[in-house]
């Protein structure tokens, strides 16, 4: 189906994400991998500082470009090309980052500054409010994009200085400038952040057939992919609970008011996903450690890796389900902490019997989340809805043996 017919708009007028927005995600997320690839290569504090500094830069302009094509949806042929050229910086970012620190920085500067003129330009179509609002933005993208080019051409801790000066710059914009002056489409947003999931998760599958290097794929090896499979699709089931938490989500985003709303998606598809994602990359990297050797004790390094990407993503969605009101948190909360118990696992039995241990641990969770939503659905469909408790117009009289009251929590 081409793009200009395919079905972009949704029955009641609600944007919705098209082809080449999904094919951009596609891009983007090869940087997933290429950070992945960093990490498994030097798994040290030095190697998890450059995952940061980089991840922290690839998110940020991400968000920016979600959030214009949440305002301005690609429809026009000069837009089309536009985001093209933008996939394309991503992907010299992506070829640049295993070796960013090493000789590749001041390439990876100049596609950072590509993506923000890009981005700057697209949003130009968008009018005059939009425009303007990018004025205020722009000039710190492009101060941290001159910032990791001179940094690329130096050396030690002037490096990480330039580029930590640069992520610090990202992290002042959004406060300095403010996010009220941006439109937002919930149904949109929503749905573009879930596809990136989706995509991000199956980075875990790629991490499988890297990791076994092209060897033959004995009894050991499918066993462990099989097992390992549980985790990212354990993690699926987690994040989407097939479409219940998007509508509720969705919901969560309508009704707020338009400035609220767009600080609440900030901090929500932003913030919140911030430990998700990381979490998966830690996956990833530690899966190609866990492939070649299934039924050896795991280094220090690669089980904490494994435990920590588990943990963080569990964090990561008891806080998206904290902001948005759409699910419990303490059984994630729990679990996250839970699970870096698993180190020891890997460390002193097995790299399959930390995998076990964790894929029961987000097993657990998702029994108890669902039972809570059984609970929620039966005795407060209200919360569920996120509507309001209905008002009985004369108190009831209390029953005897009455279902006590469901909370959220």
């Amino acid at each position: 189906m081409s793009e200009a017919h395919s079905p972009s708009t949704a029955p009641h007028g609600e944007t919705r994400v098209t082809t080449l927005e999904l094919f951009f995600d596609l891009a983007f997320v090869f940087n997933f991998t290429q950070l992945a690839r960093l990490l498994s290569r030097d798994m040290t504090p030095r190697g998890l500082l450059q995952v940061l500094l980089i991840f922290w830069l690839l998110w940020w302009m991400y968000g920016g470009y979600a959030w214009l094509t949440n305002h301005l949806p690609p429809h026009r042929k000069s837009h089309r090309l536009l985001l093209l050229l933008g996939m394309c910086s991503f992907l010299v970012l992506g070829l640049a980052t295993p070796n960013a620190f090493h000789g590749d920085g001041v390439a990876f500067g100049v596609g950072y500054l590509l993506i923000v003129g890009v981005h700057a330009a697209l949003f130009a179509f968008g009018g005059p409010s939009a425009a303007r609002n990018m004025l205020r933005i722009a000039p710190f993208h492009t101060v941290a994009a001159v910032l990791i080019i001179v940094g690329g051409a130096q050396e030690g801790p002037w490096e990480y200085a330039l580029w930590g000066g640069a992520v610090l710059l990202e992290v002042v914009a959004p406060i300095v400038t403010g996010v009220s002056g941006f439109q937002l489409r919930p149904g949109h947003f929503v749905e573009r952040h879930g596809l990136l999931m989706i995509i991000a998760l199956g980075d875990a599958f790629l991490a499988l057939g890297i990791g076994t290097d092209g060897g033959q794929a004995g009894l050991s090896v499918l066993t462990t992919a099989v097992l390992i499979f549980i985790i990212p699709a354990c993690l699926w089931w987690v994040y989407f609970d097939e479409s219940e938490k998007a509508r509720r989500a969705e919901l969560a985003l309508e009704k707020q008011a338009p400035h609220q709303r767009s600080r609440l998606a900030l901090s929500a598809f932003f913030y919140a996903h911030v430990p998700m994602l990381l979490g998966l990359i830690l996956i990833a990297a530690a899966v190609k450690k866990t492939i070649a050797h299934p039924y050896a004790p795991l280094d220090a390094a690669p089980a904490v890796a494994l435990a920590g990407g588990v943990a963080l993503y569990l964090a990561g969605i008891a806080w998206f389900h904290g902001l948005l009101g759409i699910g419990p948190q303490r059984f994630h909360l729990a679990a996250s902490v839970l699970a870096m118990g698993a180190v020891a696992v890997g460390q002193y039995v097995s790299a399959v019997a930390e995998v076990v241990t964790l894929g029961l641990l987000i097993v657990a969770a998702l029994v108890s989340e669902h039972r809570w939503s059984r609970q929620i659905d039966r005795y407060a469909p209200h919360l569920a809805a996120g509507e309001p408790a209905p008002t009985p117009s004369t108190p009831l009289p209390p029953r005897i043996g009455a279902q006590p009251e469901v909370h959220r929590s």
